[in-house]
């Protein structure tokens, strides 16, 4: 997984480098607007759980149909990582720990342009993610009966999946078909006892990647 975010970074620098006459010979408002772009990413998320905080590489795609000042991204991605949680025991409330392996999160963004500057377009979003944890295994083998067992392994099948709503701040450089970009999520997740991802505070998500544009998304504009 190292090496395919390090092709994703070695991706956008390329582009940032080789294409500097295509930019040249493309008007870049023009082809931004009422477009599709199809994108691959790499980064890293930080989350807090009960027990402690996980930084895990992140890679991802996405899709953006944009108009003149607005734009829905589409996307999904996985983060990879090993991490420990817990979950309230049953019959008593004490903790028990949970082993955690992997994130998927697929969801929308409503973006919104504010002013360009020269080929850079920064942005502003919001939206919904569905977060699902790809592994939860409790730790110890012990419970008081074989209906507590049952319980617990309800409750670490519920608390694997969570829907949440964040938001974004990032930047796309415009040169022609493409768009290096450079984003920042942020997504609370403070106090969320129903969810393994149940620390105190957010959790955040830094990307960057390219995306290129692959023709006209409509005939007229909104």
């Amino acid at each position: 997984m190292r090496s395919f975010r390090l092709f994703v970074f070695a991706l956008a620098i390329g582009v940032t480098g080789l294409i500097p006459s295509v930019a040249r010979a493309q008007n870049p408002v023009a082809s931004w607007q009422d477009s599709w772009y199809w994108g691959a990413y790499g980064g890293q998320t930080q989350f807090p759980t009960s027990i402690a905080t996980t930084t895990a590489p992140t890679i991802g795609i996405d899709w953006v149909i944009t108009r003149t000042r607005f734009a829905l991204n589409v996307f999904a991605e996985q983060s990879y990582f090993n991490a420990v949680s817990t979950i309230p025991d049953y019959p008593s409330s004490a903790p028990r720990r949970v082993d955690l392996t992997d994130m998927r999160r697929v969801g929308f963004t409503a973006m919104v342009f504010t002013p360009s500057w020269r080929m850079i377009k920064p942005y502003v979003g919001g939206g919904f993610a569905f977060n699902f944890i790809k592994e939860a295994t409790p730790q110890g083998s012990f419970y008081t009966t074989p209906g507590a067992r049952d319980t617990v392994l309800k409750r670490v099948n519920n608390a694997r999946t969570a829907g949440k709503l964040f938001g974004d701040v990032g930047v796309m450089a415009m040169l022609g078909r493409f768009a290096p970009f450079v984003q920042y999520t942020i997504m609370p997740t403070q106090g969320t006892s129903s969810w393994f991802i149940n620390g105190d505070g957010f959790t955040t998500i830094w990307k960057a990647g390219v995306r290129v544009n692959f023709g006209t998304s409509v005939e007229k504009k909104w």
